[in-house]
């Protein structure tokens, strides 16, 4: 009976020993593989995923690809509208400046004339306060030098631009006050709005300018725009399919140790 009692004892001690070292072996096996998979998820110079990324991030200023994609979007954006708003005060502004015959003081008819006169003068503000606004959401110096010339040809006609029925505001922004407009004597709005040194001249002239400066931004933009797209989605669609394969795999290697 004692002898029986050893042989069993003997026989589950050896079982426990082969189980042992069974899960020994698995577990080495499962490290091993762990360890290529790793090391085939690096990049050629030996760069993983993250680091890969960071270094996408680095040179984006800190910030995700996302959002510099959206920051630059968003700047896409607002060049694009100040490029607008700067043709359309321009081209408006030039039609108080023609001297071909067809201004829009050219009108024979006084009534007509003043009608005219006070409709284009509204549409100027709203599109010279638009460009205002552009101006001061970009941050960006060469714009706040630009809106800071605008506001000074403003100031320097304060006096006449009040007595016709436009006020500066704190903004740089303009108000328009049409039953004053249209009371105005037109000859006052005309030497505002005509003349080679007079206020229209000054601000046609510097919205061109803005206008190219804008177009240059938006298609700078447009192309570093192409390029954090680019290298986001190489890198996004990169780090997706290695965690789709680690996923994959450590999923398959751990019903393979259940087997």
């Amino acid at each position: 009976m004692g002898k029986m009692s050893m042989r069993v004892g003997n026989r589950l001690n050896s079982t426990i020993v082969r189980a042992r070292m069974k899960r020994i072996a698995k577990t080495k096996t499962f490290t091993t593989k762990q360890q290529r998979t790793q090391k085939s998820t690096s990049g050629s110079s030996g760069q993983s995923i993250s680091q890969l990324l960071s270094k996408l991030n680095a040179n984006s200023g800190k910030t995700s690809s996302a959002e510099q994609l959206l920051a630059n979007r968003t700047q896409t954006l607002l060049y694009s509208g100040m490029e607008t708003a700067a043709e359309r005060v321009e081209k408006r502004l030039g039609k108080f400046l023609k001297t071909d015959g067809t201004s829009v003081f050219d009108e024979e008819d006084e009534t007509r004339l003043k009608e005219n006169v006070a409709d284009h003068i509204e549409s100027f503000v709203n599109d010279y306060n638009y460009l205002m606004k552009r101006l001061a959401q970009s941050g960006d110096i060469v714009d706040s030098n630009y809106a800071k010339k605008l506001k000074n040809y403003a100031n320097a006609e304060n006096k006449e631009l009040r007595e016709i029925g436009i006020t500066i505001k704190g903004d740089g922004t303009l108000e328009l006050d049409e039953n004053k407009l249209k009371a105005a004597d037109i000859s006052q709005v005309k030497k505002l709005f005509t003349g080679k040194d007079g206020f229209a001249k000054k601000v046609s002239n510097l919205s061109g300018q803005i206008g190219k400066y804008a177009k240059e931004k938006v298609t700078e933009l447009e192309k570093s725009g192409a390029q954090a797209s680019s290298n986001y989605n190489r890198y996004a669609r990169y780090a997706n399919n290695s965690q789709s394969y680690n996923s994959s795999y450590y999923n398959n290697s751990y019903y393979n140790s259940k087997a």
